[in-house]
């Protein structure tokens, strides 16, 4: 069976060829990735646009590249790691899922899962206290379980992602087995070290027309301007109701009168999102609302599980995972994307497509409906 990554790629960097060359080191298996589409985590759009992505990570080593739609890949960590691994355990061709850690520790990480899957009265009640008092709701948590999850694994982002894998995968029972590699060079969000810098040093190098050459195996490939959207999004702050901004996921406890009179005030994302961050709210989370705003994203897709594996791309090795998954996976698996028009999350993913194809650097590429009619990229 190949063995799973989750990744955003944005871009594919030597830190994610570090990963694969690990994973594929000792063994002749296949790698399966669930790749976010072309919105991101962090909140906002990514880079470039995931066939450009898919291709990259094809070239690195990946067989078989799979999409984790808008309404996972652009929210919490942990909805982001429920889908993910929603959509591995759907497709029936994989046991085992590979990750980075800054820790490496397997055994830490399941204790952590176990944890937070479990969470006690007593560590529940006091995250509620400590957000009370203005602390963020990761802030907070990190403090209650000081002393009960490893110091530091909670403040990590990738081994906060990899204990949300594992809770994940304990909660859907999906029965993978684990494989940490420690992380190498950068640290998230940290400068370049061993050969290998963040994807957001890489991110801001590309915005300001450094070449990050040294630390991404492709390099030539079109950069697309979130900035673009700045206009749209303050229209949609400005023009929507309390009311409507209230069912938008990620809205909680009356942030969105934060969110209408900052709208008011602010002329870029950057600048209202600034105005809206406090101590309690993280700026990933405001930014994943500005945006939830602007593409209606509404609460109903909070705990909406996957409907559909949408193929983006494959190698020859590939081809035969695919083959196999058509007959061991238990959603359809979407190969002429226009096939699976009607499905409210399809639908949704297609429509913010469309919306990021307005970032684009070239007029041909910032038509919509390109999505509908894009085929999987084969190596």
């Amino acid at each position: 069976m190949p063995i799973a990554v989750i990744a955003e790629f944005d871009p594919f960097h030597n830190g994610h060829k570090y990963l694969i060359d690990t994973i594929k080191q000792n063994t002749d298996d296949t790698v399966i990735a669930i790749m976010s589409g072309a919105w991101v985590q962090r909140g906002g759009p990514a880079i470039t646009d995931k066939v450009t992505r898919t291709r990259m990570a094809l070239s690195g080593g990946i067989d078989l590249v799979l999409e984790l739609p808008v309404i996972y890949s652009m929210a919490t960590a942990e909805q982001f790691a429920a889908g993910a691994v929603a959509i591995l355990k759907a497709t029936g061709i994989t046991d085992r899922l590979a990750f980075g850690s800054e820790c490496g520790d397997a055994a830490a990480l399941t204790h952590a899962a176990n944890m937070l899957l479990h969470e006690s009265p007593e560590v529940s009640a006091k995250i509620k206290k400590l957000v009370s008092c203005g602390e963020s709701y990761a802030a907070a948590r990190e403090e209650a379980y000081s002393g009960i999850i490893a110091n530091g694994l909670l403040s990590s982002p990738n081994d906060i992602l990899a204990a949300e894998y594992i809770k994940a995968t304990m909660a859907q029972d999906a029965g993978f087995r684990f494989i940490p590699i420690k992380r190498r060079g950068a640290a998230h969000d940290g400068k370049a070290a061993d050969g290998i810098a963040s994807a957001s040093e890489i991110r801001n190098m590309l915005r300001t027309g450094i070449s990050p050459d040294r630390y991404i195996p492709l390099c030539d490939f079109p950069v697309y301007d979130r900035t673009v959207l700045d206009t749209a999004v303050i229209s949609r702050l400005r023009t929507i109701t309390a009311a409507e901004l209230r069912n938008i996921s990620g809205i909680s406890e009356g942030l969105e009168n934060r969110f209408i009179t900052a709208a008011k005030e602010s002329t870029t994302v950057d600048e209202l999102c600034a105005r809206v961050k406090s101590r309690r709210y993280a700026m990933s989370r405001i930014r994943r609302i500005a945006y939830a705003a602007l593409l209606e994203i509404t609460k109903e897709y909070d705990h909406m599980p996957p409907s559909y594996i949408r193929v983006l791309g494959m190698t020859e090795r590939g081809r035969e995972l695919l083959r196999q998954m058509k007959t061991s996976s238990s959603l359809p698996v979407v190969i002429k994307p226009a096939d699976r028009r009607g499905d409210s999350i399809f639908d949704l993913n297609s429509r913010a497509e469309d919306v990021f194809a307005l970032t684009a650097p070239s007029p041909e590429l910032r038509r919509g409906g390109r999505d509908l009619m894009t085929s999987p990229v084969v190596l």
